[in-house]
């Protein structure tokens, strides 16, 4: 991968920033001896123009569009799209090598949030997770990660709305990519790019020590969300079998580090699973083990797709949440979003298959 350079204290360059992203259309460039400023054009053409392909950038020579063409102005072709009757969009997404991914656009009143998804597939296997059952394919490159965002901007620009957060919470697990999800964090944010605001972007892991800490290094604005969906390790483990190689100890201890960089809250995910991960006892070890902690926790409803399971019924969860709540966490009831066309958290799931992925069922206690 070609790294952002510094150039006499500058900062990178389009060509840098081009590079980066389409490394392809930089060696076209090469090939041509384009001048520098042909770099700029063609990276301010693909970020501010992302509904218009390279042929329609008028101020390049005709015989350099073709050539930039032929290479292609996106990563990513466009399968399909389907809407539901709350403001959720999910596409379809072929690579040029016919790996398929999925991406969510969900609307509320003042916002655009996109999923991006970060790898074919999952090799993490979450029992409860339909893009876990898929297995993994390949990791997803700079171009392809961003190129979803580049995709859903004119769909949305059509109706009048404009992006104004994106999560890396699709398929895959970030911190398995994450060169690849750091650069195009970079790209995202980039004033003369796409221009999105650092806070805006979050990043949504199962918990990686390392990656955990390499993010907040690198990109201490960038929010951070710990999916835990259980309050201890034997439990954990069965739902999320990476956590024997990540027990929670090792977890928290990457979250208290990342606080110690960044001072931003932390984000805690846990899908609530009916009889499983959802009692008044699972809910008091939770509170127990986050207790002293800056975060919130987001309880969210388990959504069919994956693993023998029932999401807790409302009043459960009401219940769960108000438990936290009078032990001093902070902790919120995610609506479900995006169900009826499943594209809710844990149902994105494509036909490309990597190493298959067993459903699963856990036990609820007797």
């Amino acid at each position: 991968m070609s790294a952002v350079t510094n150039k006499g204290g500058d900062g990178p360059t389009e060509r840098d920033k081009l590079a980066l992203y389409r490394p392809d259309l930089t060696q076209v460039l090469n090939a041509a001896d384009a001048p520098h400023y042909r770099y700029a054009q063609v990276y301010e053409h693909l970020m501010r123009r992302p509904e218009a392909p390279l042929s329609k950038a008028g101020n390049l020579p005709l015989s350099l569009r073709s050539a930039l063409e032929e290479a292609g102005s996106c990563s990513l072709k466009l399968d399909r799209r389907r809407e539901d009757d709350e403001g959720t969009t999910k596409v379809l997404l072929t690579a040029g090598d016919g790996s398929q991914i999925e991406a969510v656009a969900m609307r509320y009143n003042r916002r655009v949030t996109v999923c991006v998804s970060t790898q074919v597939g999952c090799s993490l296997a979450c029992t409860f997770c339909s893009t876990g059952a898929m297995g993994f394919a390949r990791d997803l490159t700079v171009a392809e990660i961003v190129d979803q965002v580049r995709i859903l901007i004119p769909l949305l620009r059509e109706e009048g709305r404009e992006v104004t957060n994106i999560v890396f919470m699709g398929m895959g697990e970030p911190l398995l990519n994450l060169d690849a999800v750091l650069a195009a964090i970079k790209l995202l944010k980039d004033p003369d790019g796409l221009g999105f605001a650092q806070r805006a972007l979050s990043v949504s892991t199962i918990g990686i020590p390392a990656g955990i800490r390499r993010l907040a290094s690198e990109e201490p604005q960038v929010n951070l969300a710990i999916s835990l969906h259980a309050p201890d390790d034997e439990l954990r483990t069965r739902l999320i079998p990476a956590n024997r190689r990540f027990p929670l100890k090792e977890v928290l201890a990457a979250a208290d580090d990342h606080f110690a960089i960044t001072h931003r809250k932390l984000f805690v995910e846990y899908v609530l699973l009916e009889g499983v991960n959802d009692t008044r006892r699972h809910a008091e070890a939770l509170a127990r083990l986050l207790r002293g902690r800056v975060l919130t926790v987001n309880l969210i409803p388990w959504n069919p797709g994956c693993g023998d399971y029932e999401p807790s019924q409302p009043e459960i969860a009401t219940a769960f949440r108000d438990a936290l709540q009078t032990r001093g966490l902070e902790a919120t009831l995610r609506l479900g979003r995006g169900r009826s066309i499943s594209a809710g958290c844990g149902q994105l799931a494509t036909k490309t298959a990597g190493r298959g992925g067993a459903k699963h069922r856990v036990k609820k206690p007797s």
